[in-house]
């Protein structure tokens, strides 16, 4: 029985090399035909994707460049914004501050002036207060005088008229100066 199984292999063997041997002959030119084929194919797939990859690291390269000088104009775009508003800021708050100071002083002067205004006020009341005051006193003087005068002269009424209307009347005059 150990002889028939040995034949048996020996004769499988023989057979599958026979079949390799007859497919080689039938497909052998088509079969490595085929693998030239799938190889080249193979070579020229690795050739595209490593051109490809090449192609989109420059172009990331060039996208990243392009992004970045993006990126520094706007920056200084932005610094230079910024030292424009920082300067204008500056001038801003120096105007307030000298209207600010402007306004003080004419705040302070306009005082000045009231004071002195009502300093120099006050003064020409006292006078014109003095001055009316002295005035009448005069007059009340002329009257109790011309009053004691036409008591002891017992002078008549039309007369004693004619010296109140010209007391009245210096008493006007007096007044309008």
């Amino acid at each position: 029985m150990a002889d028939k199984k040995d034949s048996t292999k020996e004769a499988k063997t023989p057979q599958v090399s026979e079949l390799d041997q007859l497919r080689d002959i039938v497909f052998g030119v088509a079969k490595a035909d085929i693998e030239q084929r799938i190889t080249s194919l193979e070579h020229r797939t690795d050739e595209h994707f490593k051109k490809m990859e090449v192609q989109n690291t420059a172009n990331m390269k060039t996208l990243q460049a392009a992004m970045e000088d993006g990126f520094n104009k706007l920056d200084d775009q932005l610094t230079h914004s910024d030292q424009g508003q920082d300067q204008k800021n500056t001038e801003i708050t120096a105007y307030a501050d000298k209207i600010s100071s402007e306004l003080e002083m004419a705040e302070a002067n306009n005082k000045q002036e009231n004071d002195e205004l009502h300093e120099r006020l006050d003064k020409e009341i006292k006078l014109l207060t003095a001055k009316f005051t002295d005035q009448l006193n005069q007059a009340l003087e002329k009257l109790t005088q011309v009053s004691s005068e036409l008591n002891s002269s017992k002078t008549d009424r039309k007369t004693l008229a004619k010296l109140l209307a010209t007391v009245a009347s210096n008493l006007e005059t007096d007044t309008d100066e």
